[in-house]
């Protein structure tokens, strides 16, 4: 968010609700807590092109971090709390980053005001946020997000959603991902922020957030509205100005959608993208029900998308990245489209319709899981010959991590998940079930066959090698 747009309304709305935390803050008291602690790092030694890191919940102070570390002209890079220490440490290095632990982030937001300070000149090819993403080729990287991108995206975010001042934003996702921060585009047409503090979901806590603060956005996950439909707080639940429940990150089942507008009234749109290739298509809480349940909206208009002959999404627009940090190029393929990696179609009426995908990607409630980055983590094991990792279809979390294990002696999922967190690997990442086999199957090229391995993982009745884990 441009610091003009928070002088705009700080200047216009001066007394309206800007972030709701565990306490209220103002449209003028958050342009004085980002601008006093942009002078609290200007005074650390934070100059123009610097990088810097923060890892926190959803709290009042990463939304003035996240405004005032481009007042300097600096490059914020969030990264997710449950990030591993061996993913953290590559990033950091990567971005050349400096990093902020919580204790510092709060002392800056809570720095004398000196005044505001002077941005630099608007410039909409400035890199102004990194994200971490695992690529579309499943390796690492850094998505640089510049401030054209995220004009391009605000306006046809928040345009799509019909997002006013009235409204009032509850982010269920973490800031420190996509979806969440997403939200941050709201403030820009001066809605309210509300904050869970929290560092992990929970239904109850939610709900009771959401009813306290008379939410009227929701922004999240579908596994965020499978667990609250679930849970025995959703009865006594107040929704009643939630107009909108907005999810991306993963397939909505077009029922859960149904049974969440019985239950609550609150309009289910779904939005697509990817951190890679931006955002390309949001649903409108006035698009028909049908279409709000089964399709992820229609194709922004600034944006295009083309389906391939194999049935693949493109897309292409100023939402897209011009290219990775320290790399020479950006998500665009040869032909000059962003490839998504899944399979979809257009209807009649306009909307995009996402089927099914080619990626090998397991998405987890709404996270990204490489399977070539687990399997290689595993493969360190001392007693694993061969592992393959998929996705198992999972009602709650959309898919839950499978590994099909070939090893020297039996192993149970607690031991693979101890040896997984000893080198770091993010928990999120971590096998829930391990079945071991003698074998992997393999197509007539000599290459594992994952097609096999994932409807051998839907089946429903698990073979007596398998271990399950408390995932979270």
């Amino acid at each position: 968010m441009p610091v003009s747009y928070l002088d705009e309304q700080a200047t216009s709305r001066p007394a309206a609700a800007a972030v709701l935390d565990a306490r209220t803050l103002t449209f003028a008291e958050l342009r004085e807590r980002v601008h006093a602690a942009a002078a609290a790092l200007r005074d650390r030694g934070v100059r123009p092109g610097d990088v810097v890191a923060v890892s926190l919940p959803n709290v009042w102070e990463h939304v003035a971090l996240e405004l005032a570390v481009p007042v300097l002209g600096a490059i914020v890079m969030p990264l997710p709390l449950g990030l591993g220490s061996a993913e953290r440490s590559w990033a950091l290095e990567r971005a050349a980053a400096r990093f902020l632990e919580r204790a510092e982030v709060e002392e800056l937001c809570a720095a004398p005001f000196r005044g505001p300070l002077e941005p630099p000149p608007a410039d909409p090819r400035r890199v102004v946020e990194i994200a971490l993403t695992s690529g579309t080729t499943g390796l690492p990287k850094l998505a640089s997000l510049h401030a054209g991108l995220k004009q391009a995206t605000f306006e046809a975010f928040t345009s799509r959603l019909a997002v006013t001042p009235a409204d009032r934003v509850l982010i269920i996702s973490p800031l420190m991902q996509g979806i969440g921060g997403m939200c941050l585009y709201c403030l820009r047409v001066g809605a309210a922020l509300v904050m869970l503090r929290e560092p992990r979901f929970s239904p109850e806590h939610t709900l009771r957030v959401a009813g306290e603060t008379r939410s009227t956005l929701l922004v999240g996950v579908p596994t965020n509205a499978i667990r609250m439909l679930e849970s025995p707080a959703l009865a006594a639940a107040d929704l009643g100005a939630a107009r909108c429940t907005a999810v991306a990150g993963a397939p909505m089942p077009p029922e859960v959608a149904r049974a969440w507008e019985e239950r609550t009234g609150s309009r289910v749109c779904i939005f697509y993208g990817s951190m890679d290739g931006g955002q390309l298509a949001v649903g409108s809480p006035d698009d028909p029900a049908e279409k709000r349940w089964t399709t992820v909206g229609r194709v922004h208009d600034c944006a295009e998308a083309m389906i391939t002959m194999d049935g693949e999404i493109c897309m292409r627009g100023p939402t897209v990245q011009e290219r990775y940090w320290g790399e020479d190029r950006g998500p665009y393929a040869d032909d000059g489209w962003v490839h998504m990696g899944d399979l979809g179609f257009v209807d009649q009426d306009g909307y995009l319709h996402v089927s099914g995908r080619l990626k090998d990607v397991v998405i987890r409630g709404g996270a990204n899981v490489d399977p070539y980055e687990v399997e290689n983590a595993v493969r360190s094991h001392p007693d694993v010959v061969d592992v393959c990792v998929v996705g198992r279809p999972d009602r709650e979390l959309g898919e839950r991590v499978q590994a099909f294990v070939v090893a020297r002696r039996p192993l149970g999922v607690e031991e693979l998940r101890a040896h997984l967190a000893a080198r770091g690997l993010s928990r999120y990442k971590w096998p829930e079930l391990v079945e071991l086999l003698d074998e992997l199957p393999l197509t007539g090229p000599g290459k594992v066959d994952r097609r096999a391995l994932r409807a051998q993982a839907a089946s429903p009745s698990p073979s007596e090698g398998e271990g399950r884990g408390g995932g979270e």
